[in-house]
C-alpha cells in the first residue's frame, strides 16, 4: 500500500490513524466555526473539514432533501450555510495557526479555485460527486492529495473515479467507505467488510466515513485495516444546524479517539510470539518438570518421582521422556524444578 502525506501526517499502513472531524457547515456563526475547531483540537483528532460551495452551482431551486435529512428546500439550505471567501481565509488561517490540519469538500470549479487561493493540503470528494469525472479530473490536476467518499456507489463507479484521479498523474488517493444515510439507523447497512474489499482492489489507504450514532463502527473499521476516519462534528448537537444533532458532540469524539488508539495499540503485529510483557509471565505461570518428592543423589530418574506443574523454569514438560534413566548428580528437593544441569 503506498502512503498518503497530508501535511505533515503519513496516511497508510504502519501509520496512526488520521481522524478527521468533520465540522461541514454545523454553525451559524464564525465564533461558533471557532469554538468548533478548539473543540475537535481538544478531543485529539488530526484535521477538521468544512464545506465549500454556492447554492447556485450546488443545486436546483425545486429540489428537497429526503424526509430523513429534513424534507427541505436544498437550495434555500445551502445558501443559508454559503461560507464566503473571506470566513474561509479566517477559518483556515485560525485553524492552522492552531497547528491543526484543516481542508474543506468543494461543490463546484469555482469553490476549486477559491480553496486554492486560500491555500489547502488535501481535497474532500463527496458522495455526491463520485460520479462527476470531469469534476474529479479537474480537482485531481491540482495534483494535492485526495480523500473521496463512495456513499450511493457500486464498485465499478468507486473504480471508475479512482482510475480518473490516476489517470492525471495523481496517486495521492484514500478511499473512505461510506453510506449515505444521515444518520444510519440500521447498523446492517453500514458494511464495513467493503473496507477488506477495498484493501484488495485498490493499492491506497481505506478509511471509513462514519454517518451513524456513537462510535462503535468506527472502532471496528480500525480493526478492519482502516487508515482514516472521518465523523460529522458539532460542538452541540441543539444547535440550528442540520447535520448537528447526529453529530459527535466533544464528549463523543473525544471517547471515539481514545477508542481508536487504544484499538490501533491492540491491533500490534501479525508475528505471534511472546511480548515484553509476558516474559515474567512465562516463567512463573507456564508449566515443566518438578521433583515430586525428595531425590536424593545418584538416583536413577523414574516416572513416579516427577510431577509435571508451575513454575516454567525446569525442563519442558515435552521433553520429560528424555531424563528417564538418568542420574542424579546432587539432592533436590520435593517441589523444586528439576533442569538438565542438576542431571548425568
Amino acid at each position: 500500500m503506498r502512503t498518503v502525506q497530508i501535511a505533515n501526517h503519513k496516511i497508510g499502513r504502519g501509520q496512526s490513524v488520521f481522524i478527521i472531524a468533520e465540522i461541514g457547515y454545523n454553525f451559524n456563526r464564525l465564533e461558533e466555526a471557532k469554538a468548533s475547531i478548539d473543540a475537535a483540537m481538544a478531543c485529539g483528532v488530526n484535521a477538521v473539514k468544512f464545506q465549500t460551495f454556492r447554492a447556485e452551482t450546488l443545486t436546483s431551486r425545486y429540489t428537497d432533501f429526503p424526509d430523513e435529512a429534513g424534507g427541505t428546500n436544498q437550495f434555500d439550505e445551502f445558501k443559508r450555510y454559503e461560507l464566503s471567501e473571506e470566513s474561509h481565509r479566517v477559518l483556515f488561517e485560525y485553524a492552522t495557526q492552531k497547528g491543526m490540519v484543516v481542508f474543506s469538500t468543494p461543490a463546484y470549479y469555482d469553490d476549486v479555485e477559491l480553496l486554492e487561493r486560500v491555500g489547502i493540503p488535501a481535497y474532500k470528494i463527496g458522495s455526491d460527486d463520485l460520479t462527476n469525472l470531469p469534476f474529479i479530473e479537474y480537482i485531481a490536476a491540482k495534483r494535492r492529495p485526495i480523500i473521496f467518499s463512495t456513499g450511493m456507489a457500486d464498485l465499478s463507479e468507486v473504480d471508475e473515479a479512482y482510475r480518473t484521479i490516476c489517470g492525471t498523474g495523481n496517486d495521492q488517493i484514500v478511499i473512505l467507505q461510506c453510506v449515505s444515510n444521515y444518520p444510519i439507523r440500521d447498523f446492517r447497512m453500514v458494511n464495513l467488510r467493503v473496507i477488506e474489499s477495498y484493501r484488495r482492489a485498490f493499492d491506497v489507504p481505506i478509511g471509513f466515513s462514519d454517518h451513524t450514532v456513537g462510535y462503535s463502527c468506527a472502532v471496528a473499521a480500525v480493526s478492519l485495516g482502516a487508515s482514516v476516519i472521518e465523523k460529522h462534528f458539532t460542538i452541540d448537537k441543539g444547535l440550528d444546524a442540520p447535520d448537528a444533532f447526529f453529530s459527535a458532540d466533544p464528549k463523543e469524539m473525544k471517547a471515539l479517539v481514545q477508542a481508536v488508539r487504544e484499538v490501533e495499540d491492540a491491533l500490534g503485529t501479525p508475528v505471534k510470539m511472546p511480548t515484553p510483557s509476558e516474559v515474567k509471565m512465562r516463567s512463573e505461570t507456564r508449566k515443566s518438570v518438578l521433583a515430586r518428592r525428595k531425590i536424593q543423589a545418584g538416583e536413577i530418574l523414574k516416572p513416579d518421582m516427577i510431577i509435571v506443574k508451575r513454575p516454567g523454569t525446569g525442563i519442558p514438560p515435552k521433553l520429560q521422556h528424555f531424563i528417564f534413566g538418568r542420574h542424579v548428580k546432587h539432592n533436590i528437593e520435593a517441589d523444586r524444578p528439576i533442569t538438565l544441569e542438576m542431571l548425568e
